[in-house]
């Protein structure tokens, strides 16, 4: 018999004759936390989708399952055999039950046309339980649950199916430090359990607190699996991009202009309240807090998507009420959301007709559009935010995190907006690509546009901000200078009681 639970032997993928996996061989240990690490567009997605069924394999590839060779065609084919995957995104019916979502691709276990609500409860409140997770009601509407809360009732159904392996992809994206934390211990429950675990993050504190052995992608191919406790953050890192990254943080020291901004006691309705503060021209504002606290409802109100109920916004030292998005364009502000996916690009359509959204909207003569100038300011901005695409054709939704977050970021370079509000600009993704990204916002800082950038990472936020706003529940705790500002100075503001 094997050593191994689950074994991948020659595993690869191409898509339109492109490689994107090639010759991988991997084992995992039945009881491990085994971590996935790679920059976007490594291949670790494609691998996960055809450990789960998503993708078919090649002819040359084999799956094997405590010792078994298995092939999925679909997902459902890997759910019975035990494999269950957690995505980003999370799959739960919002307008069921917890009992209910738990139970929902178990229903061949219960005969007849009719529910059976008291057993689906008792499933579900039995692995809820074994879970230590007694504070969710199964009876509780899914809706009405925070994201970790729903992201356990998401392992929960993992359980109740008896799971041999469960792949957790960026399951700490977006939910706080204590809720991670919280997520780590149930993790280590169920290793000790037996159950074998496929982690990935690009939070590298948080590998080395959970995993027992690492594997490493570049490129579509496996660079070396190592064990946890034989390798640091920076011999990690190396694996990743190849290179050495000297200054993951590269901040451009800028001298500020002027005033752009002047936000005085600002508030909406029950949302915050008593919001003040200034960004200067060239200055990269960060405005820190734990979940919950109302950052991006902030963002929100000054790109005019939230009403405005008291205090006052002066731009460039006129009076300034933000009625709306095309009223907030007008006056030269531009806001990059924190779910690129939902509002920040139209995942159907291609890199050029993404980049180009903003652009499109300006007036032409006759109101016809030059897809020959369009094509061309695309290939401008490809070339300047060193976007890797095969073409400008190509649809968004096959980039990897990274580039589709430059190509967000890309659709405003053209519009030149003097305030940039930027909420969360690298979650999720890689470290290389992160780099990227802090590069783009120092060419801009320099350029004289005002950031405004929500972040949930410290270190990202500390060494980026010039000045910093924390914010608990909705209200204004205190602004931290860069000779001030330290994790434990932001965290002291953001958990402070009244």
């Amino acid at each position: 018999m094997s050593e191994f639970i689950l074994e991948m032997k020659n595993i690869g993928k191409s898509f339109s004759g492109v490689s994107v996996l090639r010759n991988i061989n991997l084992g995992l240990v039945k009881g491990e936390v085994h971590a996935l690490l790679g920059e976007n567009g490594a291949g670790k997605s494609t691998l996960i989708k055809i450990i789960s069924g998503f993708h078919p394999t090649e002819k040359t590839a084999q799956i094997i399952l405590d010792g078994k060779r298995v092939a999925f065609k679909k997902p459902k084919d890997a759910l019975d055999a035990s494999i269950h995957t957690i995505y980003q995104e999370l799959t739960l019916c919002p307008d069921m039950t917890v009992a209910e979502n738990i139970v929902i691709d178990k229903q061949d276990r219960f005969k007849g046309v009719l529910q059976h609500k008291k057993q689906y409860n008792k499933i579900a409140r039995d692995v809820l339980n074994r879970m230590e997770q007694k504070d969710i009601r199964v009876n509780a509407m899914v809706r009405t649950l925070s994201i970790a809360q729903q992201q356990v009732v998401e392992i929960a159904k993992a359980i109740a199916s008896d799971a041999k392996v469960i792949l957790m992809d960026e399951p700490t994206s977006s939910i706080s430090q204590e809720d991670a934390d919280e997520l780590m211990n149930i993790i280590r429950h169920l290793r000790d359990q037996g159950v074998t675990i496929i982690y990935i993050s690009h939070r590298l504190h948080e590998i080395d607190g959970i995993a027992d052995r690492i594997s490493v992608l570049r490129d579509g191919d496996l660079v070396g699996t190592v064990n946890n406790k034989d390798v640091t953050e920076n011999d990690l890192i190396n694996m990743m991009v190849g290179r050495q990254l000297k200054d993951m943080f590269p901040k451009r020291d800028i001298k500020l202009g002027d005033v752009v901004l002047s936000v005085k006691d600002l508030e909406s309705e029950k949302t915050f309240k008593n919001v003040s503060f200034e960004v200067h021209k060239g200055e990269i504002f960060g405005i820190g807090g734990l979940v919950g606290a109302k950052r991006t409802e902030v963002l929100e109100a000054l790109y005019g998507l939230r009403k405005i109920t008291g205090g006052q916004i002066e731009l460039n030292g006129k009076k300034f009420v933000p009625r709306n998005p095309i009223n907030a364009m007008k006056h030269k502000i531009a806001f990059v959301t924190e779910d690129r996916k939902k509002s920040g690009l139209v995942l159907c359509l291609s890199v050029m007709e993404n980049l180009n959204m903003i652009n499109a909207q300006e007036k032409t003569p006759l109101g016809t559009l030059s897809w020959k100038k369009l094509m061309g300011k695309a290939k401008k901005q490809q070339d300047s935010l060193d976007i890797r695409i095969f073409t400008l054709k190509q649809i968004v939704d096959t980039l990897s995190g990274g580039n589709q977050q430059k190509v967000a970021l890309g659709k405003w370079m053209e519009f030149k907006p003097d305030i940039l509000l930027f909420d969360e600009p690298t979650r999720g993704i890689d470290i290389g690509a992160k780099t990227e990204i802090y590069n783009i916002m120092g060419e801009l800082a320099a350029a004289g546009t005002a950031i405004i950038m929500v972040s949930s990472e410290l270190p990202e936020l500390i060494s980026m901000a010039d000045n910093i706003m924390v914010m608990r529940e909705g209200v204004m705790k205190g602004v931290l200078n860069r000779s001030e500002a330290t994790q434990e100075a932001v965290m002291t503001l953001a958990a402070l009681k009244d």
